[in-house]
């Protein structure tokens, strides 16, 4: 979607007064962004859409009750049109979340004023993530495919906080068996503790996936 030549109309969701109202003067800086509207949930944010043309909507993740990632996907179904920028603080594992729900884009709450309008009018022509990020990501997927089935349902197992004992019953195996596998998982992951394994499943949401 290309927005026109003379302003990028956007619409910010962000449940703090304060950060909105930060976020709303630091793109009135630019003179090629316009905020057209500002919204706290999901429900405003619509009623903003229903009157305003808006070319980019910054989101934040998390909304308080009113979860971005519900208006992520909410705007892919009915606003495809609208290219979706993630405002946030947010985990790897968040951000592939919310690109896969129908995002455009990620830029952290810590960015300049610059990069944020760089981020708003750069969403326009393409995907927007940070170098350091996007390398993560790419990294991270790279691990995930190398995996095997079997050891990506063990990692399912243990997103579902199963214990080896518990792992082996559910997939009808011996629990050595299951050593193995977790043995290989951290070879190919690198050298990673337990915990660490558990938070890498349910950001990759394997159980979803396998």
């Amino acid at each position: 979607m290309t927005a026109p030549a003379s302003t990028v109309r956007v619409l910010v969701v962000e449940d703090h007064p304060v950060t909105r109202a930060g976020i709303r003067a630091s793109l009135d800086k630019h003179p090629g962004v316009t905020v057209v509207g500002e919204a706290d949930n999901q429900a405003m944010a619509c009623r903003v859409l229903d009157v305003e043309l808006v070319h980019v909507v910054l989101v934040d993740l998390r909304l308080g009750d009113d979860q971005g990632m519900d208006l992520i996907e909410h705007l892919a179904r009915v606003r495809p049109q609208t290219r979706v920028l993630v405002l946030s603080q947010a985990s790897p594992g968040e951000v592939l979340a919310a690109l896969k729900a129908g995002a455009h884009g990620y830029v952290s709450k810590s960015a300049t004023t610059a990069e944020l309008a760089n981020a708003v009018l750069a969403v326009l022509e393409g995907p927007v993530l940070p170098p350091e990020l996007a390398a993560r990501l790419v990294g991270e997927f790279q691990h995930r495919s190398s995996l095997t089935g079997r050891e990506r349902e063990v990692l399912g197992c243990l997103a579902r906080g199963y214990d080896n004992r518990e792992i082996a019953e559910e997939l009808g195996v011996a629990v050595r068996t299951v050593n193995r596998h977790l043995e290989n998982i951290r070879e190919k992951l690198g050298s990673r503790r337990r915990s660490e394994l558990i938070r890498l499943a349910r950001e990759w949401d394997w159980n979803a996936s396998a």
